[in-house]
């Protein structure tokens, strides 16, 4: 499985001088800063996930060996519909994302996780929302869900089911979710008028 990228994939961050990994690239902070300028990515970001080719909908990459136990962030792109997971600034999982239609649209800030639950389901939507993280209290969540690129929410980050699982077991209530919308590369748009 591999982690989405535009037609106009963003530069590559620098590798910098640190240990071999076959599952991940490291980051130089000069790079992690121009990264969160974007809005790509947590300025504390050390390491990503080598991700070998685009995703689709319902794809994802999990793989926290080698990585210490601790505190989760979670950073959600609404521009580029990609969620990654990190945990002491190394990103451990990543995936492609439903968020909400423009009528209903997904709130951008940072939010605690509030509550988790297993194996909920919305009685609104008469809907199935396992391994719902909740972030608002008007019933927000990141939760597991059918893919597909047709598909939008009513306000949640839809994820799919097994990385919704993975994310549930490696997430706890106070850990931060931070919803944004990464900016686009200059270069896009001199492309798209082309």
């Amino acid at each position: 499985m591999s982690k989405a990228t535009s037609a106009t994939s963003s530069p590559q961050p620098e590798r910098v001088n640190a240990p071999l990994n076959p599952h991940r690239d490291f980051i130089s902070v000069s790079d992690a800063k121009l990264l969160a300028e974007r809005k790509l990515a947590p300025s504390t970001t050390k390491s990503l996930l080598k991700v070998p080719a685009v995703m689709r909908h319902g794809d994802f990459v999990w793989n926290e060996q080698g990585i210490a136990k601790g505190h989760v962030y979670i950073w959600v792109d609404l521009r580029r519909q990609m969620i990654s997971a990190f945990r002491n600034g190394h990103e451990i999982g990543t995936a492609v994302i439903i968020y909400g239609a423009e009528d209903r649209s997904s709130p951008e800030g940072r939010f605690p996780i509030l509550n988790k639950q297993r194996h909920y389901h919305s009685r609104t939507y008469d809907a199935p929302m396992p391994a719902s993280l909740f972030i608002t209290n008007d019933g927000v969540a990141l939760h597991g869900s059918e893919m597909s690129s047709r598909r939008a929410s009513h306000g949640c980050i839809g994820l799919p089911v097994a990385f919704a699982e993975q994310l549930f077991d490696a997430a706890k209530v106070g850990d931060i979710v931070e919803i944004t919308r990464s900016q686009k590369d200059p270069r896009e748009s001199s492309r798209s008028k082309g």
